[in-house]
């Protein structure tokens, strides 16, 4: 079984909202990227977060192959780790 993969996490909403991925990131950004202030560049709403959840949980899911139940135990890392930061601002 293949082990999930942060970037590929991250990449969902990346690429999805923003048009770009972690490694883009990385090179436009190398100071911030070893921080969690490079997610604050990158931001999302909150209905977009609420689809990175159910497009990550579904990844998780069928790639991977974890049950739901392995996904919702070890879903708090995840979204520590991967989740985008949500704009308080209306767009």
């Amino acid at each position: 079984m293949k082990k999930p993969n942060v970037g590929e996490l991250r990449d969902l909403w990346l690429k999805k909202y923003h048009n770009t991925n972690s490694r883009e990131v990385v090179e436009k950004h190398p100071e911030k990227s070893k921080t969690p202030e490079w997610f604050k560049l990158y931001p999302v709403t909150e209905e977009q977060y609420n689809e990175w959840v159910n497009d990550a949980k579904e990844l998780l899911t069928k790639k991977y192959k974890l049950s739901k139940r392995m996904v919702e135990l070890g879903w708090w890392s995840i979204e520590l780790d991967c989740s985008p930061y949500i704009s308080k601002n209306k767009k």
